[in-house]
């Protein structure tokens, strides 16, 4: 097994923080885009606009990259998606650097506290040119 790679350890502590509450998929592509947006890391996603707004594709293998090694688990729901959990496994990578975990507990705890269109809304609002392709339609997320 390969070590991990930044952005990897990044997804963990995500799980990590916030007393490792589970995120969506959808919840983990906006807070490593909003990461992303305010920390600009080097060798991370690159994030394109797609229906849901901002998306990373190696996101999506990176959490089944995760989720083989047994770093992190699914817990499925009843929509026919998951949601992401740490193991003690993975919590082995949380991060020493305090700045960067203090980040994205915060980022964590503004993802958790929106809905799913609350957190569109967010993300569109702040950066529009990655809602271009969006299944939602701007103006009718305005007005709910």
């Amino acid at each position: 097994m390969e070590p991990l790679k930044f952005k990897q350890q990044i997804i963990l502590n995500f799980l990590i923080t916030d007393d490792k509450k589970p995120m969506s998929p959808l919840q983990i592509m906006k807070a490593l885009f909003l990461y992303a947006q305010k920390e600009k890391p080097t060798d991370f996603y690159e994030f394109n606009p797609y229906l849901y707004g901002p998306c990373s594709f190696d996101v999506y293998s990176d959490l089944k990259l995760l989720e083989s090694d047994g770093f992190i688990t699914t817990y499925p729901t009843h929509r026919g998606w998951s949601f992401y959990g740490v193991t003690s496994e993975g919590e082995k990578y949380l991060i020493e650097n305090t700045k960067i975990i203090q980040k994205l507990d915060e980022i964590k705890k503004l993802i958790l506290s929106k809905s799913f269109i609350e957190l569109l809304k967010y993300v569109y609002s702040r950066y529009p040119e990655f809602a271009k392709n969006s299944i939602f339609n701007s103006e009718v997320l305005k007005k709910l």
